[in-house]
């Protein structure tokens, strides 16, 4: 009988071990009596209280099994220290989140049938990320180069060419004097970032000093020839940049008001005005309130300079000169500015406004301007004194006298238009809801109607009847000024209307011209 306890010696185990039979049972290592336990690991497992395959066990006594060394990946966190018993780890993710390690390389690229190069030198940066040891590789960009440059490899794990099992590159394989080779092109390192040199050296890798890039024939020649060249016309140099490195994003708010109340059918409309301070230009946009009839469209002048006065130029040409346009300096409360001939009122501004002029021109007092303060005071209508009319003693003075009648009317009514609201007499409850304005001309008796719009009657409104004299319905007489009064019907072809109402001066017109309207009145 052979003494099976396992002597201290190797060649004898082997003795023993070729003495034995080669039968089932009887091939085994004698050297497995040295180990620390002989349990064997088992492949099944409960996590979270549910069964799992654990693949990776080991074998007996811990050793790893045929092949299962080859096959496993292997990653930078089994190189970077951990902590403890004692201490309480956390993930990579967390530990190493926003922590990059960036190193300089550049790799050659040959050129082919050009004379000036035979090849170049293109720099690039590689950023490994130590959370999930992800590469992204990148190229600066050169002015003028011809060559499609930045991102060269998105961010993602770059596998090794020559491993079989999928293993990608670590934090070990990157280093100055390196080279690595990232689908088929080859990167050399010449240095790193101070960041990626002392996490390198804290995980007790040496790293060789930074080296230089190699010269590119090329980018010397590109370089001799920038260098001879000068610009022949020296323009002055501009401040503009500054202005917008400094003011981007800087809007002063002001809100005005336009008196349009002059014109037919105007009002007063409210304006917000933005003047930017990167590039002193202008932006208006009208405060439409809600259920007004106005369109939704509240761009009123696109952005861009504004120009205090109306000034022609050449195709091509324009004012270089700031005095010629508005600035911030214009724009204070209670100012009237004419914006292409319409007077803006400044009535308030924001507070990021306010702060603004404070700090910069040590204004104090931003007192708010209201409309009624600008509103003028109506003038006294004049009425030219009545003629006396010398009838004429021979009958071919008639049509003289005729002329004359017509001037002096003309004098008299000039330029008065009296406004009265109507609606449509009719049984049909879309036509009674609907509002016109009907305007007057008492200097030659034309009746002109306008329709306003309204939001969501399902009607386009607009102008309903044109600028002319109307007959009455008789067919022989037209409408004249005594015709329009408060409570009147009249009809304009075929469209009866009931004058509902009439605006303040038309009510004052006709109470001070009792002659013609004390009747009705």
């Amino acid at each position: 009988m052979h003494d099976l306890n396992p002597p201290n010696d190797t060649p004898v185990l082997d003795q023993l071990q070729q003495k034995l039979p080669f039968l089932a049972g009887h091939s085994f290592s004698l050297d497995k009596m040295n180990l620390p336990n002989h349990r064997k690991s088992h492949a099944f497992d409960y996590k979270n209280t549910v069964t799992v395959f654990k693949g990776e066990s080991p074998g007996i006594g811990g050793l790893p099994l045929f092949g299962q060394d080859e096959s496993k990946i292997h990653t930078s966190i089994d190189i970077y220290p951990h902590s403890n018993e004692s201490g309480e780890g956390v993930p990579a993710w967390v530990a190493f989140d926003r922590k990059v390690l960036r190193f300089y390389a550049y790799f050659q690229e040959a050129v082919h049938e050009k004379r000036e190069e035979q090849y170049r030198v293109r720099k690039c940066n590689i950023y490994f990320y130590l959370e999930d040891d992800t590469i992204h590789v990148s190229e600066p960009k050169f002015q003028n180069s011809g060559i499609p440059q930045g991102t060269l490899i998105r961010r993602h794990r770059i596998q090794k060419k020559q491993e079989t099992n999928g293993q990608h590159y670590t934090v070990v394989d990157l280093n100055v004097e390196k080279e690595v080779t990232f689908y088929s092109k080859t990167f050399k390192i010449v240095g790193c970032d101070e960041f990626t040199r002392q996490f390198l050296s804290n995980l007790q890798i040496r790293v060789p000093p930074n080296g230089v890039f190699p010269q590119d024939p090329y980018q010397n020649h590109r370089n001799e020839l920038l260098s001879r060249m000068k610009a022949t016309r020296p323009c002055a140099p501009k401040s503009s940049l500054k202005q917008f490195l400094e003011n981007d994003r800087r809007v002063l708010r002001f809100y005005c008001i336009w008196d349009d109340t002059n014109s037919v059918f105007g009002d007063a409309r409210h304006m917000v005005v933005h003047y930017y301070l990167s590039d002193d230009t202008v932006e208006i946009r009208e405060s439409i309130p809600a259920n007004s009839g106005r369109e939704r469209n509240t761009l009123f002048l696109r952005r861009s300079k504004l120009p205090k006065r109306r000034v022609r130029f050449l195709y091509g040409q324009s004012s270089d000169s700031p005095d010629d346009y508005y600035s911030e300096r214009d724009l204070t409360i209670g100012a009237v500015l004419h914006f292409y001939g319409r007077p803006f009122v400044i009535c308030d501004c924001d507070e990021f406004t306010k702060d603004y002029y404070r700090e910069k021109f040590g204004l104090e007092v931003f007192d708010p301007v209201r409309l009624e303060d600008y509103e003028e005071e109506p003038l006294e209508e004049y009425i030219p004194p009545k003629e006396k009319i010398v009838q004429p003693m021979l009958g071919g003075a008639n049509e003289s006298s005729h002329h004359r009648k017509k001037d002096l009317k003309m004098m008299q009514y000039d330029g008065i238009c009296l406004r009265f609201l109507g609606v449509l007499k009719t049984a049909k409850q879309v036509d009674a809801d609907r509002r016109f304005v009907i305007s007057m001309y008492p200097v030659d008796g034309t009746v002109s109607v306008f329709e306003p719009h309204q939001r969501n009657s399902g009607i386009v409104g607009g102008k309903f009847l044109e600028k002319a004299r109307i007959k009455r319905p008789d067919g022989e007489t037209y409408y004249e000024a005594a015709d329009f009064y408060l409570g009147a019907e009249v009809k304009f072809h075929q469209h009866p209307f009931i004058l509902a109402g009439a605006d303040d001066y038309a009510v004052k017109y006709m109470s001070e011209h009792p002659e013609i309207w004390n009747p009705q009145i």
